[in-house]
C-alpha cells in the first residue's frame, strides 16, 4: 500500500469539523488515508464530510451506537480497530488543527528514525477562535521520565492528538488505558509508549489543540470532577507501581504533588467530603498525601485545622 499513515478522527462535534477538514486538505504531503468515524452523532457530521474532496483516500463510517457517551477511550479503540492495514496511527480530533507540513515532517522523521515506536509534535493550545492560550514544547531527548517531569510539574501540557504511534506497539502494550472521561489516558499511554521504545519529537511543525467547553477538559460539574479524580488516582498508583522503571522523577513525591494539585484545581466543583475521600483513597499508597493536602487546606478549613493536631 502507498500510505503508511492513518489519520483517524473520532467525530462527534460538528462545530469546527469543517475547519479541521480544510486544514487536513492543505497538507503538503498527502500520503495518508483519512478516516472519519461518526460516533452516532446527532449533528451533521456526514453533511460536513460530503462537502469535501480531501483526497482519494477518505473513509467515512457512521457507527450505530454512541460509544463515546460511555467511554471515550473505547470509542478511540473502536476507531483504531476499524482502520485498514496502515502501520502508523494518528488519532486526531474533530476540532483541532495541524501545520501544513506535519505529514511531511512525520515521514522525514520516520526515514531518519525507522526504529521509533512513536513521533510527537509540539503543540499550541488555542481558544475557540484560534487565540493562543499557551505553547507546549517538550525536550528533544524524550523519554518516560523527562515527559513526567515536565507534565506533572505543569511545565507543559500534552494531548492525545500530538502523537503518531506504531499500531504494532499500540497493540503490544494493550492500547490506550481506559480511564474515566479519558482523563490522563493519553498521558499514561505516552509513558507506556516511551517505556517500550524510542519516541521522537518532531521539530518544525505544530499541532493546535482547541480548548473549549465543548470538550471534556472544559466540562465543569461535580460528577465529572469526581471521575477526573478517580482517573488521576489510577494514573498516580500506576506510576508508583512502576517506579522501578521510572527512576529520576524530581522530586520523588512528584506524582502525589500532582494529585494534590488535581484536587486543588477541582475543589470548586466538589465538597470537603469528596476531597477527603480522594485523599484517603490515596493515603494507602503514600501517606505524605495528608501532609500535602493539609498544607493546601490549612488556612481554609477549621475541620482540617482540627485534624492537623492529630497528624
Amino acid at each position: 500500500m502507498k500510505n503508511k499513515l492513518a489519520i483517524v478522527i473520532p467525530a462527534f462535534k460538528a462545530d469546527f469539523l469543517k475547519e479541521t477538514l480544510e486544514n487536513i486538505k492543505r497538507q503538503t504531503d498527502q500520503r495518508f488515508r483519512l478516516y472519519i468515524f461518526d460516533d452516532a452523532s446527532p449533528y451533521k457530521i456526514k453533511e460536513v464530510v460530503e462537502g469535501f474532496n480531501l483526497t482519494e483516500d477518505v473513509v467515512y463510517h457512521r457507527f450505530d451506537e454512541n460509544l463515546g457517551q460511555h467511554s471515550i477511550v473505547k470509542q478511540w479503540e473502536r476507531c483504531i480497530r476499524s482502520v485498514d492495514d496502515e502501520e502508523w496511527i494518528w488519532l486526531f480530533s474533530d476540532d483541532d488543527l495541524m501545520d501544513q507540513n506535519c505529514v511531511r515532517s512525520f515521514y522525514d522523521a520516520l526515514e531518519k528514525y525507522p526504529d521509533s515506536v512513536a513521533f510527537r509534535f509540539n503543540t499550541n493550545k488555542i481558544a475557540d477562535h484560534g487565540e493562543l492560550i499557551r505553547e507546549n514544547r517538550f525536550l528533544n531527548e524524550f523519554n518516560a521520565v523527562t515527559f513526567l517531569n515536565q507534565k506533572l510539574t505543569y511545565n507543559q501540557e500534552s494531548y492525545v492528538v500530538e502523537t503518531i504511534f506504531s499500531r504494532k506497539i499500540h497493540d503490544k502494550i494493550g492500547g490506550i488505558p481506559d480511564l474515566p472521561l479519558a482523563w490522563a489516558s493519553d498521558d499514561l499511554f505516552t509513558v507506556k509508549l516511551a517505556l517500550s521504545g524510542e519516541v521522537q519529537v518532531i521539530e518544525g511543525a505544530l499541532v493546535y489543540w482547541r480548548y473549549s467547553n465543548k470538550n471534556i477538559s472544559g466540562t465543569v460539574n461535580k460528577k465529572s470532577a469526581i471521575l477526573k479524580l478517580k482517573a488521576s488516582r489510577y494514573f498516580v498508583k500506576w506510576i508508583y507501581k512502576n517506579q522501578h522503571r521510572l527512576k529520576g522523577l524530581i522530586p520523588d513525591d512528584l506524582a502525589i504533588k500532582w494529585y494534590i494539585r488535581q484536587i486543588k484545581t477541582l475543589q470548586n466543583q466538589i465538597n470537603i467530603f469528596n476531597e477527603l475521600s480522594a485523599v484517603i483513597r490515596m493515603s494507602g499508597r503514600d501517606f505524605r498525601v495528608w501532609k500535602l493536602y493539609l498544607r493546601l487546606k490549612r488556612d481554609r478549613s477549621k475541620l482540617i485545622g482540627w485534624l492537623k493536631k492529630f497528624l
